[in-house]
């Protein structure tokens, strides 16, 4: 029996809506952690060669420098440390070394590296450019593949490409991680995975369409078309989840914020791309057309009755 997944479409735009606007306002209430890579500051590298605490570091960073330190553990070397501080002068800089030194005596030379904010701009630059280039292209791309469709479903593909890059700004604002270069690889991977579970759904709306007349009524072929593609959605994102989620238990056991920091998010982006294709793609593409015919339709029937 067909499901009819367009009868709670309401719902899911709600339920979209209420987290995407409560995690960015959460968000920017309380403060959106920028990493290095974006606000500038200094970075400390080194390798340690013996357990330490993340708190006993930042503690010993911050008395030095008097500024908020974010210690993560990396995934190269020997016990190896990344401390990100705002940006301190070379004095301060020998201190911290110097600190370091005398705590762990087994440590190698570090390495330091200076970030100015203009380079966070370049990025953001950077990485907004290729998202809008990315979105042109695809938008250009479903509109021919898909123009038996319509240009609604082109738009509606891109609409929710940009629902699901702001669910995961959204789930920034509530788990503070902080937002760097993994979190522009993240939106792109995800918009990527997301756009790939959209067509293929188009793709069969296309075919069924094909194969019915018509008159045929259109949120039925909508969905028959979801529930045939559901079955194999769902496994494809299992698949990936489990995956990703490998990654992120190693990463839990190893503290390895860095693969946290990507994969966590990448887990949530992966499900909320499939939500997204499943229920929200078709359902805009649906709600569209049918606010179309209604209101631009009657009028176009209407003036060439008077003429």
């Amino acid at each position: 029996m067909t499901k009819d997944i367009l009868k709670h479409r309401y719902i899911f735009f709600a339920v979209s809506l209420i987290i995407i606007v409560a995690g960015i306002t959460y968000g920017l209430v309380t403060g959106y952690t920028f990493d290095i890579d974006f606000k500038g500051g200094t970075s400390i590298r080194a390798e340690l060669k013996e357990e330490y605490d993340n708190n006993e570091i930042s503690d010993l960073v911050s008395s030095i420098t008097n500024s908020s330190v974010l210690v993560q553990k990396t995934t190269n070397g020997n016990n190896s440390v990344s401390i990100t501080t705002e940006a301190i002068d070379q004095e301060n800089s020998d201190k911290v070394i110097e600190a370091l030194k005398e705590k762990y005596t087994n440590m190698d030379e570090p390495s330091v590296r200076n970030v100015q904010p203009s380079y966070g701009k370049e990025l953001l630059n950077s990485a907004g450019f290729a998202l809008v280039l990315a979105i042109i292209i695809m938008l250009v791309y479903i509109f021919i593949r898909f123009k038996t469709l319509g240009f609604t479903a082109a738009i509606t593909a891109i609409i929710t490409l940009i629902h699901d890059a702001l669910f995961i700004v959204a789930i920034y604002g509530f788990i503070k991680f902080p937002i760097n270069s993994s979190f522009v690889a993240v939106i792109l991977t995800i918009i990527g995975y997301s756009i790939n579970d959209t067509i293929v759904v188009y793709d069969r709306i296309r075919e069924n369409k094909r194969l019915v007349s018509r008159s045929s009524d259109l949120k039925d072929t909508i969905n028959t078309s979801i529930n045939q593609t559901m079955g194999r959605t769902i496994c494809t994102s299992i698949t990936t989840v489990v995956a990703i989620l490998t990654v992120y238990v190693f990463a839990l056991v190893k503290d390895q914020q860095v693969l946290k920091e990507f994969s966590l998010p990448l887990i949530i982006g992966v499900l909320v791309g499939t939500y997204s294709s499943v229920c929200i793609a078709s359902s805009l593409w649906y709600t569209i057309e049918e606010f179309i015919k209604k209101h631009f339709k009657k009028d176009t029937k209407k003036n060439k009755k008077n003429k």
